[in-house]
């Protein structure tokens, strides 16, 4: 008797269980679109040789924060037969920021347009999510975004929607998504980068190219 009460009671919780889970999936998509398909921003700006010559000073490296304006680097012309010495051009930043990478070293032989410095601003920087073709009518400027960087799993970031792209990924791609010419017609599911601001940093050090996971509250 006991077991006979049992086995329609488990069949029971089962179903309720079933059900609450599909409540809480349905529920929890009504409130929120989450996507793993996201990664940090941020505008890297070159400095450039102005001229060619001898990079005779270059006064930054890897890591160094610079104010706009700063020098950052000195390079004399060639003298080009001229029987006075050049005078030394100063290059300075464009902006205030964080030297990313300099792929020259002092004393060089440089040419107009050759990179010197490449530097952005980390308190700019944005989170690049693709969000379903199926999905993106309910994502809206200004809503609030929860985000959380793979390398700081442990810390939410808070931000919100900035920008919806007006043209889908497969836009900016070099290789076609599909081929339109045969037969063998495959629809494929688009995305549509979404720019999201970030509301400062945590103190973290987070830097342009990192993952990131998004939910965004659509309701």
């Amino acid at each position: 008797m006991r077991r006979m009460i049992l086995v329609p009671l488990l069949i029971v919780l089962a179903v309720l269980a079933i059900a609450g889970g599909i409540f809480y999936y349905a529920y929890n998509s009504y409130l929120y679109y989450t996507t793993d398909d996201a990664q940090l921003s941020g505008t890297i700006v070159p400095v450039m040789a102005t001229s060619g010559g001898q990079l005779t000073t270059l006064s930054v490296k890897q890591g160094d924060t610079v104010t706009a304006g700063q020098a950052i680097a000195t390079i004399t012309p060639a003298s080009n037969g001229a029987t006075t010495t050049p005078s030394a051009i100063t290059l300075t930043s464009p902006i205030a920021g964080t030297i990313l990478q300099t792929p020259v070293v002092a004393g060089q032989a440089v040419t107009p347009g050759l990179p010197l410095v490449e530097l952005t601003d980390l308190n700019t920087l944005t989170v690049t999510a693709y969000v379903d073709e199926g999905s993106i009518n309910n994502v809206k400027t200004g809503q609030d975004v929860d985000i959380h960087v793979d390398a700081f799993s442990d810390t939410t970031f808070s931000g919100k929607v900035q920008q919806i792209v007006q043209a889908t990924a497969g836009s900016f791609s070099l290789l076609p998504t599909q081929d339109n010419a045969s037969g063998n017609f495959t629809k494929v599911g688009q995305r549509i980068p979404v720019i999201i601001s970030l509301t400062g940093n945590s103190g973290k050090n987070i830097i342009p190219g990192m993952s990131a996971e998004v939910t965004i509250h659509i309701h």
